[in-house]
C-alpha cells in the first residue's frame, strides 16, 4: 500500500507523489516549488522506493494540483501520481481517452 493510499482524503486538499534520489530530496525546495505555484504544503511524507530512491507524498491545500505538478517537474522532479477534486490535467486526459475510444469504436 502506497503512502498516498494510506492518507485520509480531504475535500480541500490534493495529493502529489514524486520519485527522487535521496541526494535530490529537499523539503524546503519541494515546499517552495509548490507554494510558488499557489499550493501551500500541508503534509510532506517520505517512503523508500526501489533503486535507492524515495517516494515523496505532498498534501497540498488546493483543489487542482496542476500548477504545482508543472512547477515540481520544472524543478526536475519526476511526479508519479497526482489527484485532486479539480485536477485539470486528469480531466483533459480522460476527455481525450473518451474521444479516442469513440474513434476506435466507429
Amino acid at each position: 500500500m502506497t503512502t498516498q493510499e494510506r492518507l485520509i482524503q480531504r475535500d480541500d486538499c490534493s495529493l502529489v507523489t514524486l520519485l527522487c534520489a535521496p541526494a535530490d530530496y529537499s523539503a524546503s525546495i519541494l515546499t517552495h516549488a509548490c507554494e510558488d505555484a499557489g499550493a501551500p504544503v500541508v503534509d510532506l511524507l517520505t517512503q523508500p522506493a526501489d533503486n535507492r530512491q524515495i517516494f515523496v507524498t505532498l498534501r497540498l491545500r488546493c483543489d487542482d494540483p496542476t500548477s504545482a505538478v508543472h512547477n515540481l517537474e520544472r524543478y526536475g522532479y519526476e511526479v508519479t501520481e497526482a489527484e485532486g477534486n479539480n485536477y485539470t490535467d486528469a480531466a483533459i486526459a480522460a476527455e481525450r481517452l473518451l474521444e479516442l475510444q469513440a474513434m476506435l469504436n466507429v
